[in-house]
């Protein structure tokens, strides 16, 4: 298993890799980009080409749960051996109240923006199968933040990469992974690296999960003029 492998390499070694750029050469890393944050990094990409495989096959509802299960198995058995794990990747308490202010600002403007499209388009609609899907994709989207955020945008911090590099590689890292749909691909890279952002920021994804999931679904709904819901139980048309 890919994720079991990652306890197989160790949390720090003498070979670490620094990443630097001529223009911010002054700016001293934080922490050296060890083993196992280069092993993370790699499972997160195969775990974004492993939802590419799933989305062309049609198999996504098969594939979030075991995602799902597998990362946050993985992040369980850390958090016992490694206490404070949890907190450094942002499932902490601590700028919960200044995270969601910021996140809310952001998302109040993007579901406006949506919902003026939705209006336009005629596809601005509120149906019941709404509600399963904002009472269970945050979960999903909680866990995509933490892969991207904790593991991509957390660990090219911590490198020493400054703000305006990390920010449009995490936006590319999470866009990438919806293609071929080109519309959401670029509203997930423009999302990614506004996301991004107040994750440097604030250093918490408990709102950016939830934003996800509220986001998500209204996107699918009011701009793709799509239904989630009957998509991932099997009964779309």
């Amino acid at each position: 298993m890919l994720l079991a492998l990652l306890f197989l390499v160790p949390a720090a070694s003498a070979q670490t890799v620094r990443l630097t750029i001529p223009l911010d050469a002054d700016r001293p890393a934080r922490a050296a980009l060890g083993p196992r944050a280069i092993a993370e990094m790699g499972a997160v990409a195969l775990t974004g080409v492993g939802h590419l495989a799933a989305s062309q096959a049609g198999v996504s509802n098969l594939y979030v749960p075991v995602v799902v299960v597998g990362w946050g198995g993985y992040l369980g058995a850390r958090a016992l051996r490694e206490p404070g794990v949890l907190s450094e990747l942002g499932l902490t308490g601590t700028n919960l109240g200044r995270a969601t202010r910021d996140v809310a600002l952001v998302s109040a403007g993007t579901v406006l923006a949506m919902g003026a499209y939705g209006a336009a388009n005629g596809s601005l609609r509120v149906e019941p199968s709404l509600v399963p899907l904002l009472v269970l994709y945050p979960a999903w989207g909680l866990t995509q933040q933490l892969l991207v955020q904790g593991f991509v945008t957390r660990h090219l911090d911590a490198a020493g990469l400054p703000a305006v590099a990390v920010v449009p590689l995490s936006a590319a890292t999470f866009g990438s992974v919806h293609a071929p749909n080109w519309p959401l691909t670029a509203a997930t890279t423009v999302m990614g690296g506004a996301f991004a952002g107040l994750y440097l920021r604030d250093q918490n994804v408990w709102p950016l999960g939830v934003a996800h999931g509220a986001l998500g679904t209204l996107f699918y709904v009011w701009v793709l003029d799509r239904d989630p819901w009957a998509e991932f139980i099997g009964q779309a048309d």
